[in-house]
């Protein structure tokens, strides 16, 4: 008896420590998801941007890493020859990246080589 519960009490604190291990394709949807939390603060660097030019058009294309274990978002820069947008709406994108934590960490760290915002005025 002691043995059984000895081990579904090791079961459940490994359980609570255990990381996920996700495949492309759902690392990309979870990238993706946690990206868009931010829409509505891209959409303001967008708006802001439009005052002063409001026909303004381009990309933002940037890259960054997705550390295993804590799903921090680090090493966020613009891909600045792959971006046409002007460089204000450029850093307000990367700032309204700050912080980005992904919910569930990996086994792995994800790096993300691009992931584009296009703007249309």
């Amino acid at each position: 008896m002691r043995k059984t519960i000895a081990l579904l009490t090791l079961v459940a604190f490994g359980a609570g420590c255990s990381f996920v291990a996700r495949d492309t394709e759902t690392y990309k949807q979870d990238n993706r998801k946690l990206l868009e939390t931010k829409t509505s603060d891209i959409k303001a660097c967008y708006d802001a941007a439009l005052t002063q030019t409001p026909t303004l058009s381009g990309d933002v294309v940037a890259s960054y890493m997705i550390e295993k274990k804590t799903g921090k978002l680090t090493n966020v820069k613009v891909i600045t020859d792959k971006s046409s947008a002007p460089e204000g709406l450029q850093n307000c994108v990367l700032a309204s990246l700050e912080g980005l934590v992904m919910p569930k960490a990996d086994r792995r760290d994800g790096e993300v080589q691009s992931f584009t915002w296009s703007f249309k005025g």
